[in-house]
């Protein structure tokens, strides 16, 4: 029998004191005597210390803070401390479900040449922004699925892969720091037939942002960095595109559930409100994208 594989669980957190709260005490009981979490403080300023003093009783903590970095380079000084045999990406923004490091460990064990990509959901419930987020997760993973059934990208707010598999390709590219340098990390992955394998039992709770304005800045930022992949880094085959036919069937279809969806439930603001926010999102993409692309 094949020994269970110790984790390295890497948080990169910044300012974000509660949910980085939220965040440990979701992993407590589910480490191991071998495992280890990883905290890379990005020059946190609020309570975020007094939190991992609390949870240096309860988890196998170990803190770096590093206040200057962006988070290619945050996440390397974390892969860089790693002294286990899986490391596993899990943002401060995130909850663990009860069962998450246990299926991490059930998904590498034996498995040594893939990375495993979770499934996330987005919270709160009952709020339209958070709703339409995890609408767009659902399309990202949906759209970008090959023929084999693996990805062709990784989302590392909730993905893992063998130590020695991400140093063997130089881990995240540090000239990629606008974002989604989980994007193309993973397409380097696939490019030396390391396969990105999605295990839907490995689940976690995303916050997502749940005002206009952040849900405006979220999108432009997601918006600038595949405009700037597509025309920086990523070779032809491999650009992820201003629109993918798919993907809009499957937004409007979403959009027009929703719709219902609200109706029924009797929540006439939101279904008011999303159309309206489906047009906000659509001229926030076409306006990132085309203007760093």
């Amino acid at each position: 029998m094949k020994r269970a594989p110790r984790l390295s669980i890497i948080t990169l957190t910044r300012n974000r004191a509660e949910m980085l709260s939220q965040n440990l005490a979701s992993l407590v009981g589910q480490t191991t005597s071998g495992d280890e979490v990883i905290v890379i403080d990005n020059g946190s300023t609020d309570h975020t210390s007094r939190v991992l003093r609390v949870y240096r009783e309860q988890l196998p903590l170990r803190v770096y803070r590093i206040p200057r970095g962006k988070y290619p380079h945050l996440y390397n000084a974390g892969i860089a401390q790693a002294r286990r045999d899986v490391i596993v990406f899990l943002d401060d923004d995130c909850i663990a479900s009860p069962t998450y490091l246990s299926r991490v460990r059930a998904a590498h064990r034996g498995n040594r040449a893939i990375a495993v990509q979770g499934m996330t959901y987005s919270i709160p419930k009952s709020n339209v922004y958070a709703e339409i987020m995890g609408d767009h997760y659902r399309h990202f993973l949906a759209t970008n699925k090959l023929a084999s059934g693996d990805l062709r990208i990784l989302d590392n707010k909730n993905a893992s892969i063998r130590k020695n598999l991400i140093r063997s390709v130089g881990g995240f590219c540090e000239q990629v720091d606008c974002g989604s340098e989980d994007i193309e990390l993973g397409i380097r992955l696939r490019s030396k037939n390391i396969r990105i394998v999605l295990d839907p039992t490995i689940v976690a709770f995303h916050h997502e942002r749940t005002t206009l304005g952040g849900f405006v800045a979220q999108h432009l930022r997601f918006a600038r960095c595949e405009g700037y992949l597509d025309r920086e880094v990523l070779p032809p085959a491999e650009r992820i595109g201003l629109v993918k036919f798919h993907k809009l069937l499957l937004q409007l279809r979403s959009a027009w559930q929703r719709e219902l969806s609200y109706f029924r439930q009797e929540r006439i603001k939101d279904a008011l409100l999303l159309p309206i926010l489906y047009v906000i999102l659509a001229v926030t993409r076409i306006y990132g994208y085309l203007k760093h692309a």
